[in-house]
């Protein structure tokens, strides 16, 4: 499967990579093009944000063909990096990392639909979990990898390197065949408001939104965290553990989402391990407890949109595409929040164990959604189609 889908599995290892490796290069880009870091950091919020707009408008209507939307979003996607990296000033750094977002909005999940459309049902699991892993890895591995050229060799070359991710993912798409890449089922602009829109695939995406505040924002004061547990004076140690647990929750969850007989109980007991991998965070000691907490917040979280996307594919077969943007923006937008609201927790003297606590009251909150979530699907394990 992997050889059917790796033009899609690099594609998002580039996007990956590119949504989070900028923050870490911030102080390098500043000091080149002659802006303060805050005001650079606006180029992640450009990115976030086109990426969450464009993705659930336009995702959809690309999907009448795919081949060509692919192709098209990978080309303006690698443009816009290589714009980036020959930056001269801050106001080209922000609109090209506006314009790569929106790309990557488009690329993110019409590339999880053609995959999930390119095998049968019962191995849509897979083929989702395998291009969400591409995610993943270009978030856990690509970016100390892409700091670490940085620091040898400067930032540029790093920017750079995303744009050859693009280049080689845009000639997999290219050199494939148009019956190689189904069309999507496409939808009106009335259809798209309408999948949007309704309870089901609302509290799904709102699932989505709070998980996201929840692992991702954490992770971005992970050092915080840490301050006062078992590894304190090992931040690199738990970045490893947590990014462990990451891939090899993203690479093997789509064999379990195919083997279980309903993904939205599955969805819960994701949030369940997620909120428990929080509590031993925050106790932060003794150690095996801690590395087992750490772990496990990393597999929960990344394999916690798998199964969000399979339910939200079978809901909407007419309108897949529109679902899984929306979802995919929920992810993006609940990293932001979650960011901020750790931002203004540190900020109000809240140390690393009580915003531990916060994420896992989040994580719980999540939980009581996809339980209504539950309630709303009438308990009917395989079906999960919106119906009347």
């Amino acid at each position: 499967m992997i050889l059917r889908l790796w033009p899609f599995i690099l594609g998002s290892v580039g996007l990956g990579l590119d949504a989070y490796v900028v923050a870490g290069l911030l102080p390098a880009m500043s000091r080149d093009l002659g802006a303060p870091e805050a005001f650079l950091g606006l180029g992640v919020t450009a990115f976030t944000g086109a990426y969450a707009v464009v993705g659930p408008l336009l995702a959809g209507l690309a999907g009448r063909r795919s081949r060509r939307s692919l192709a098209l979003a990978l080309g303006v996607f690698t443009l816009a990096n290589l714009g980036t990296m020959v930056a001269p000033g801050p106001a080209i750094f922000i609109v090209t990392r506006l314009v790569a977002g929106a790309a990557a909005g488009i690329y993110s999940p019409l590339s999880s639909a053609v995959a999930a459309s390119l095998v049968g049902p019962e191995r849509r699991g897979q083929a989702l979990s395998l291009v969400l892993a591409g995610l993943a890895l270009g978030t856990v591995f690509g970016v100390p990898l892409g700091l670490m050229v940085a620091d040898v060799a400067g930032w540029r070359l790093s920017i750079g390197l995303i744009a050859v991710l693009g280049v080689v993912a845009l000639v997999g798409v290219a050199l494939r065949e148009n019956s190689g890449i189904p069309n999507v089922p496409a939808s009106t602009a009335r259809e798209r408001l309408r999948t949007l829109t309704h309870p089901r695939n609302l509290v799904t995406i709102l699932v989505t939104l709070t998980t996201g505040i929840a692992a991702l924002g954490l992770y971005t004061y992970i050092t915080h965290v840490l301050s006062g547990t078992a590894l304190a004076e090992h931040h690199t140690l738990a970045i490893w553990i947590w990014g462990l647990g990451g891939a090899i929750g993203a690479l093997t969850i789509g064999r379990v989402v195919d083997a279980a007989r309903s993904p939205l109980k599955l969805s819960a007991i994701i949030l369940s391990i997620l909120a428990l991998a929080f509590g031993a965070v925050a106790l932060g000691s003794p150690l095996p407890l801690l590395a087992v907490g750490l772990f496990a917040w990393g597999a929960m979280g990344w394999s916690s949109l798998a199964p969000q996307q399979h339910t939200l594919i079978s809901a909407n077969p007419d309108d897949g595409a529109t679902a899984v943007a929306a979802n995919a923006s929920a992810n993006y937008l609940g990293a932001a929040i979650g960011s901020a609201l750790g931002a203004a927790l540190i900020g109000m003297g809240l140390g690393g164990s009580a915003l531990a606590l916060c994420a896992g009251a989040t994580a719980l909150v999540a939980l009581t959604l996809q339980l209504t979530r539950l309630r709303m699907n009438g308990g009917a394990p395989h079906d999960t189609r919106m119906g009347s």
